[in-house]
């Protein structure tokens, strides 16, 4: 961050809220309103929201002001690339507490208070975070995905560049983000993945296991419109920078020495294809707990997302056959 974008140095003030929450938005008016409503009703905690309206050309500043939330206040963003917008709403943050939520995303309720009293009561860690799942664009389920189910501290992957969950699960102090200066804008859209790492690089993180996001998947979404090899080279890269600053104090990009990344020309991931990979893990986490049934039912709804594309055949495939493998292989040993 520059000087001229530096955070307000006052908070946290006395008697404000507990947790700041931030949602850059553009051109979110079909989903914002679920959104911002996920965050203000959670219950048993102070909240503030702050909206970086990001350029939207649509509807959804309209429908973030019809909501009328005294907590809730829009500000414009600097149009300049999502990480840019994330520091502009941290500029005006003046909760304890900082947490993200995407304008198309959901908090759970009761994830908030959850995860501030555990910070409350371990002062010895600065964020603690929890698993997510995602859902299709009408908010049905897709992936409860599997990130843990024990409580563990999680430093140490994060340390080598291991990331197990969604930044938007994170519940970080605020001072914290404020040392690290918040998000680096060379991660176009891998942002979240940089911060994520430079938190469990500099500070020390736990993992509550339960859900505490919902991820949206749709076609309008960041991931489904930035090139593939771009997005897959600068989280690499935020890996590869947390293995250096563990060894050395500092990265390449702290250095000026970053290779710059690949162009935006090449082909973004479809939802679909997102979707059914999801789906083709979940199904086989479901027959790996023996539930052959929920498995099976996975894997056709794997299929019925892109029904031309042999992935969720062959996978459909993989889980018809395998119970008979196993009931021979069985039969077999009885014989012996």
């Amino acid at each position: 961050m520059t000087a001229a974008n530096a955070f307000n140095p006052e908070s946290p003030r006395p008697n404000g809220p507990k947790v700041s929450v931030v949602m850059p938005m553009r051109n979110a008016e079909a989903f914002v309103e679920a959104s911002v409503r996920s965050v203000i009703e959670q219950d048993g905690v102070c909240v503030e929201l702050i909206v970086v309206d990001d350029g939207s050309t649509d509807r959804s500043a309209e429908v973030v002001d019809a909501i009328g939330s005294a907590v809730v206040r829009v500000i414009p963003g600097p149009q300049k690339g999502i990480a840019a917008a994330l520091n502009a709403g941290l500029a005006e943050c003046t909760g304890e507490y900082f947490a993200r939520c995407d304008s198309d995303d959901l908090f759970p309720p009761g994830r908030l208070k959850e995860h501030a009293d555990f910070l409350d009561a371990h002062t010895e860690y600065d964020a603690v975070c929890g698993s997510f799942y995602t859902v299709d664009p009408k908010g049905t389920l897709v992936s409860d995905l599997g990130t843990g189910q024990e409580p563990a501290e999680i430093t140490n992957e994060l340390r080598e560049g291991e990331t197990r969950t969604h930044f938007g699960t994170f519940l970080v102090r605020m001072k914290r983000v404020r040392q690290l200066d918040g998000a680096r804008d060379y991660f176009i859209g891998t942002e979240d993945v940089d911060l994520q790492l430079r938190i469990g690089t500099s500070g020390r993180v736990w993992y509550l296991p339960g859900n505490a996001y919902a991820y949206r998947l749709h076609h309008a979404s960041s991931t489904h419109t930035q090139p593939s090899p771009q997005r897959e080279f600068l989280t690499e890269q935020a890996r590869k920078f947390a293995r250096q600053r563990v060894a050395t104090g500092t990265d390449d990009l702290a250095q000026g020495k970053a290779e710059p990344p690949p162009s935006q020309a090449a082909k973004a991931m479809s939802v679909g294809g997102q979707i059914q990979g999801m789906l083709v893990g979940r199904s086989w986490r479901e027959v790996s707990a023996g539930r052959w049934g929920a498995g099976l039912r996975t894997g056709w709804s794997a299929v019925r997302a892109r029904p031309i594309a042999p992935t969720g055949w062959i996978n459909l495939f993989k889980l018809c056959v395998l119970p008979a493998l196993r009931g021979r292989s069985t039969a077999g040993e009885g014989v012996g």
